[in-house]
């Protein structure tokens, strides 16, 4: 895994130990070892690091000067933003980010951004804008937008337009595709928490995502609701989960099981019972979880 830090501090380790080794040659004359790495494992190595530590690879040697301009991953999460805070920096966040991205001179194809309550404080609906707009011209496929307090972050119509994403999170947003949004005929998987949207809105998203295979609403959603039907739309879908007050109306057992009728390459299904009354075997739930396996 990308995050695991076990691995990344062995992959630390192994720079280090590299630095070292490149310090030595270059007092006998000899090939720079890291310095003539393939761009496609200096890009494994750059994404696997913290983005703080793949901006330090400046140091590695004189050859890996700017290459973690090849990153293809940035990830501006609360790790970040902790390290931000401690700098002089700490009020320049958009400052920061842009320049980060402006120097990224290859294709990003994942981006997550984890807005704390103080991050917000410095950043504006705006400047997300500006971001989105930049990654949608940089084939963008993996997409996490999280914002750990309220007000509702109003998604940018430029995130509209990214029509390569293969993967979706969104947390505390406002999701209003514009008329002419027809759809991301890529996603394949979408995990909302809440996400305010209008209603009838998904049932239109959810017929235009023809290959989604992962749909994750076990999290309450802001004052919205989707309809067993739209769901049922999804054909495509492998593993489903779905917190069931996110429901218009109380349901019936049987309703959760005619479901799995229109969902033909279903294979995990997770209900999340939270506060919500099942009528057929008259039981009003506080918490309960079951997951079916198919």
């Amino acid at each position: 895994m990308l995050q695991d830090p076990q691995h990344r501090q062995q992959l630390q380790d192994m720079l280090l130990n590299n630095m070292e080794l490149n310090h030595e040659t270059h007092k006998f004359g000899q090939e720079d070892v890291i310095g003539n790495m393939p761009d496609n494992v200096i890009t494994n190595i750059l994404d696997r690091l913290p983005l703080r530590d793949a901006v330090r690879t400046d140091i590695l040697s004189k050859n890996w000067r700017f290459k973690w301009t090849m990153l293809s991953q940035p990830i501006f999460d609360e790790r970040f933003f902790a390290h931000l805070s401690q700098t002089e920096d700490k009020n320049n966040h958009v400052r920061v980010i842009s320049r980060l991205l402006l120097h990224l001179r290859g294709t990003i194809t994942k981006f997550v951004l984890s807005i704390d309550k103080h991050g917000y404080t410095v950043l504006n609906d705006e400047d997300i804008s500006h971001w989105i707009l930049f990654l949608s011209r940089k084939g963008i496929k993996d997409l996490t937008i999280q914002k750990s307090d309220r007000p509702l972050l109003n998604l940018p119509i430029h995130l509209f337009s990214c029509l390569e994403l293969k993967h979706l999170k969104l947390f505390n947003c406002y999701f209003n595709p514009p008329p002419t949004f027809h759809g991301f005929p890529n996603l394949l998987s979408l995990e909302l928490c809440l996400v305010k949207f209008e209603s009838g809105k998904f049932g239109k998203f959810f017929t235009r995502s023809p290959v989604l295979e992962i749909l994750d609403m076990s999290f309450p959603n802001s004052k919205s609701f989707v309809k067993m039907a739209e769901i049922a739309n999804l054909a495509s879908l492998k593993i489903l989960s779905l917190l069931l007050r996110n429901f218009d109306y109380t349901l019936s057992s049987s309703t959760i099981f005619e479901l799995l009728g229109f969902l033909p390459k279903i294979q995990q299904l997770h209900l999340d019972f939270l506060w919500f009354e099942v009528r057929a075997v008259r039981l009003s739930c506080f918490f309960l979880k079951f997951t079916f396996l198919f």
